[in-house]
């Protein structure tokens, strides 16, 4: 069995949301998102998640395009929830939150959310 087999296989073992999880946070960016999003979920009740306006301006000098991509890898591994609804106070339709799911796994791999 050659060697890249081996590691297919063996990669394999770990369950495929827990891959996808490994993935998504490979990218030390979207490690900071991750934590940004985390930690505002934390602090905040429902429905004042961040929208991508706040939240771009929280990670200048990134590029609207680049925070779209980042925020889309992030919602396929399950990191992070975009809820669409129509606040009052903004023209804003489109706001981000950490899911449940993110928030665990950060604590469980010794994150110091704040």
């Amino acid at each position: 069995m050659a060697v890249s087999e081996l590691l297919q296989k063996e990669d394999k073992k770990i369950p495929q949301e827990v891959r996808g999880i490994i993935e998504a946070l490979a990218e030390p960016s979207r490690r900071g998102i991750t934590m940004i999003l985390a930690e505002n979920t934390m602090r905040k009740k429902r429905g004042e998640e961040l929208s991508f306006k706040e939240l771009l301006a929280l990670v200048k000098p990134m590029n609207p395009s680049t925070l779209n991509h980042h925020l889309k890898g992030l919602m396929e591994a399950g990191l992070v929830e975009n809820i669409y609804m129509k606040k009052e106070s903004t023209s804003e339709y489109s706001f981000y939150k950490a899911s449940e799911l993110a928030i665990d796994f950060l604590k469980m791999v010794g994150a110091r959310l704040e």
